[in-house]
């Protein structure tokens, strides 16, 4: 049996019922800083605890232009990757399903002739 290649793939679905986004916010760690977001939630044994997630990229609406197959959100991941989305059901529950690539010349030449930061929001 052949192993499942997941490189440059993913997919996201609801939380779990124990999850709940309670903070957001920055630390500043030696220097570098980061925007988080902190959710509660519970080991499986009922133990109470908060999950720090760092931002590493932003999804914006896609302008799919009459193609149902293009992504319904993209954007930057990371300096030079890109991540691509798009929404799915299951069983009637949401999901989405992710595709990285690496950003073109052309997209990383827009982004810096539009003065844009990394994370391609401009303010």
């Amino acid at each position: 049996m052949a192993d499942y290649d997941n490189t440059d793939k993913g997919a996201a679905f609801p939380p779990f019922e124990t999850q709940r986004l309670i903070l957001q916010g920055k630390i500043n760690d030696n220097g570098r800083e980061m925007k988080v977001v902190l959710v509660a939630d519970q080991t499986r044994d009922g133990k109470k605890l908060i999950e720090v997630y760092e931002k590493v990229g932003t999804l914006f609406e896609n302008d799919q232009k009459g193609n149902e197959n293009a992504p319904n959100y993209t954007g930057p991941l990371f300096l030079f990757r890109r991540l691509a989305a798009w929404r799915r059901m299951k069983e009637g529950k949401p999901y989405m399903t992710f595709s990285v690539s690496d950003k073109t010349q052309g997209q990383q030449q827009q982004q810096q002739e539009q003065g844009l930061p990394d994370d391609g929001i401009p303010f």
